[in-house]
């Protein structure tokens, strides 16, 4: 190697090695954490349009950035990941995400956007006579996981109907499982009624003859999140990802067909099963409210009245032991690029 070609390959080395640090993490991968779940109907949608050679987020993200994806079975193993620097952004339920906030005193967690309301329920054996809290004394109600927002919505219905219920069971017995187990246990009627998210709430009243018994339409199920240590890191790529999502949104609400054939074939490949029917698809989506574009006063207000509610419900339940203000929570929110 002649001298001159040394000295400029060593320059070159220095020169990236000193390169600021934000630069440098641009080059790198993005990482968001979702789950294979309806709720999470934007992520699976993405997924599946980048394995159809159409990646709707690419784009939109910083030049050499790229788009990693993290699936996660529950909410608390998600924030965990997040906490620790594995990923960049979760899609994740409110009480996870307003779990982790309190346990890191108000420190770290950021939410970024709203992502979906709704499609939450209660649902009973038929011909059982279960209507109100009082018809629940002596019975059996099961939720998708401790702690989740299916399980303290259940636990806070049953008390604000003047029912005793605690961890160790009370007036009414919460038991919780996973959502395909809960199927199993509603069928051989071990459980008298469950408390689940879609596309399970369809699946009880479709396969297995269950009624609706309450649905709590104004119900945070995922929001999508990241950290205050990220948001330093990464805080370009991460905007950017945000409002193309946001994007994302418009187009899946202004073509639903498309959405549900994007979500059905994503759920399939997520699960490695056979995606599933339309019949359960498009009826399970029409009870979830994907967040709409709204003034961003307006979507602070609005989130901020449903995480002080999740919050204090949580509480009242025992679940959730601590403080920590709501506030710092939101202020990291992106504006929605169509308002």
């Amino acid at each position: 190697m002649r001298p001159s070609s040394f000295f400029l390959s060593g320059w070159l080395l220095v020169a990236a090695l000193l390169a600021p640090a934000s630069a440098r993490a641009e080059a790198e991968s993005l990482r968001v954490g979702f789950f294979p779940n309806l709720t999470h109907a934007p992520a699976l949608a993405a997924r599946q349009l980048e394995r159809e050679g159409k990646d709707p987020h690419r784009s939109a993200l910083p030049a050499g950035a790229k788009l990693e994806w993290r699936s996660f079975n529950a909410g608390p193993s998600a924030m965990e990941a997040l906490l620790a620097g594995a990923i960049d952004v979760a899609y994740v339920g409110a009480s996870p995400a307003l779990n982790a906030h309190v346990r890191t005193k108000g420190e770290e967690i950021r939410v970024l956007a709203p992502v979906a309301q709704g499609g939450n329920a209660l649902v009973a054996r038929k011909d059982s006579g279960l209507r109100t809290p009082k018809d629940f004394i002596g019975r059996n109600v099961g939720t998708p996981q401790l702690g989740n927002t299916q399980d303290i919505d259940a636990r806070t219905w049953l008390r604000a109907g003047g029912l005793n219920v605690h961890l160790g069971g009370g007036d009414a017995r919460v038991v919780p499982a996973q959502n395909a187990d809960l199927m199993l246990l509603f069928s051989r009627g071990e459980v008298d009624a469950v408390w689940t998210v879609e596309p399970w709430v369809t699946r009880l009243t479709s396969e297995f003859g269950g009624v609706i018994v309450h649905e709590n339409k104004e119900a945070l199920i995922t929001v999508l999140v990241t950290t205050r240590t990220a948001l330093a890191k990464r805080r370009p790529a991460i905007e950017a990802f945000v409002r193309s999502h946001y994007a994302l949104c418009a187009r899946l609400r202004a073509e639903p067909a498309c959405q549900e054939r994007l979500v059905r074939a994503g759920l399939g490949s997520e699960l490695r099963t056979t995606p599933p029917k339309a019949e359960l698809i498009g009826p399970a989506l029409a009870r979830i409210d994907f967040a709409a574009p709204e003034g961003s006063d307006a979507r602070r207000a609005r989130l901020g009245v449903l995480f002080a509610r999740a919050l204090k419900d949580a509480q009242d339940c025992r679940l959730l032991k601590g403080e920590a203000p709501v506030a710092p929570l939101l202020e990291s929110l992106v504006d929605d690029p169509q308002k």
